[in-house]
């Protein structure tokens, strides 16, 4: 009996009479609640209150909503002594805080009230039925100018008819001289509007005296239209403004070795496997459909041809711009020849390295014409004019690329290192002594032959 009160008890304190009569009542339990003669009341009661048209007739709704206090500015109404504060009760605010949070917000909405933060789009939205047909005409014209932006210019050319934008400009120089912050839209404007005709008169030449008569109050007030405090200024990494200093030397030794290794490793051959039984014809140096792996840090050459027909078309018809497009933007078009002798005969490719100076190119010239002569199709000759390296740098190398890969003639090495007894110079004394080199680095007896080397302790 005691667990049934109990039972009974709870379900009396967690009744809830709305959620009952809204979601468990039956019809016939409704039915009776309505027969109550309380609830007949309550409904007299409930029509007594209701709003007539009559009861409106004497009253003007304008005025009287404009009497009627704006609660949202009245003082924060605190808890008197003896009320209980519900939200300092559950969630630990008091009134102090509350208060203080309330006046903020009031603080920024009188603030926003006497001075908007966006005047940009509060001037889209309201200013646009004042401006003369003139003036759209020439927004129009200034648009075309732009061709393009990443913003909505227009709101911001509606903005600018309050200010004089030459002076911003001048302005923003003088504010930071390095580095301005330059709108997109500012100059096309002194381009198209007739209130700036005085600046396209003068060809746009303005002079650093401009610059300090500028008014800043005026550029002040621009940014402060659209939240700005202050004149913005850009960051150090945004100024695009770069340094020229005169290289040292290791600097452009360096630069040069970049160079070079750009043009002369490919890091993708890394990642050929020569050894491997399965490679595919297009990756075999030995097959017919061998395919030259792209340079990651190199355009393809259809990127290249494509930009050279560009450029080639944006250049003109103007007899020196053609004369000059015609010297500078040259591509060749090579036959590739099958010869079946060469592809027989082919025993080792030579390499010259060496400066653009007239005398290497007449040695290396010199050279090739010898070898030619000495062994015609099975050596093949190429000079690589390192056209950064310079005199002082002692760059004339020679080294044959056969079964191995041999250093035949270094002049840097003969220069600098001791480990190196060859001559700097390549006289024709060392020409014939390169020709029995790479006579027998091309011969049977070097292909099937081992190399043994030691080191001679001191």
């Amino acid at each position: 009996a005691a667990v049934e009160s109990s039972e009974t008890r709870t379900q009396d304190e967690s009744f809830d009479p709305l959620e009952f009569i809204m979601n468990d009542m039956t019809e016939d339990q409704a039915d009776i609640m309505d027969k109550l003669p309380f609830m007949k009341d309550i409904e007299a009661k409930a029509r007594q209150m209701m709003l007539q048209d009559s009861d409106v007739e004497d009253i003007d709704l304008e005025s009287a909503v404009a009497d009627a206090p704006d609660f949202t500015r009245e003082e924060y109404p605190r808890h008197r002594a003896d009320e209980i504060n519900f939200l300092e009760k559950t969630a630990g605010i008091s009134d102090d805080v509350m208060e203080a949070y309330d006046n903020t917000y009031k603080k920024i909405r009188d603030t926003l009230d006497e001075e908007p933060w966006d005047k940009v789009m509060l001037k889209d939205m309201t200013g646009w039925e004042n401006v003369p047909n003139t003036t759209l005409d020439e927004m129009g014209e200034c648009l075309e100018e732009l061709g393009g932006s990443a913003y909505n210019v227009t709101r911001w050319l509606l903005y600018d008819l309050d200010f004089n934008v030459s002076n911003l400009m001048m302005a923003s120089i003088k504010h930071n001289p390095e580095a301005p912050v330059l709108f997109h839209h500012w100059y096309p404007q002194l381009v198209t509007y007739s209130r700036y005709s005085d600046v396209r008169a003068r060809d746009f030449d303005f002079t650093w005296e401009d610059v300090q008569n500028a008014d800043t109050e005026e550029l002040e007030r621009y940014y402060l239209g659209f939240g700005y405090d202050e004149i913005p200024s850009k960051a150090p990494s945004e100024t695009g403004i770069i340094g020229f200093e005169d290289l040292d030397e290791e600097e452009i030794k360096m630069a040069a070795f970049e160079n070079w290794m750009a043009e002369v490793y490919n890091p993708e051959w890394d990642r050929k496997d020569f050894d491997d039984e399965e490679m595919r014809d297009e990756d075999n140096v030995f097959s017919d459909y061998f395919v030259t792996p792209q340079h990651p840090d190199q355009p393809t050459f259809d990127d290249v041809e494509e930009d050279l027909e560009n450029w080639q078309g944006d250049m003109g018809e103007d007899p020196e711009s053609v004369e000059y497009r015609d010297r500078m933007g040259q591509s060749f078009k090579y036959d590739i020849v099958n010869d079946p002798e060469f592809k027989k005969e082919f025993r080792g490719h030579v390499v010259i390295a060496c400066t653009g100076d007239d005398a290497d190119i007449e040695v290396a010239e010199k050279i090739t014409l010898r070898f030619e002569e000495e062994f015609g199709k099975q050596v093949w000759v190429e000079t690589r004019v390192e056209a950064l390296a310079r005199d002082e740098d002692d760059v004339f190398e020679i080294w044959i690329e056969s079964y191995e890969i041999d250093l035949l003639h270094s002049k840097k090495r003969a220069n600098a290192a001791n480990d190196w007894t060859g001559p700097a110079e390549c006289d024709d004394a060392q020409i014939e002594y390169l020709v029995d080199e790479v006579r027998f680095l091309i011969s049977d007896d070097s292909r099937y032959s081992y190399r043994v080397e030691y080191d001679i302790a001191d």
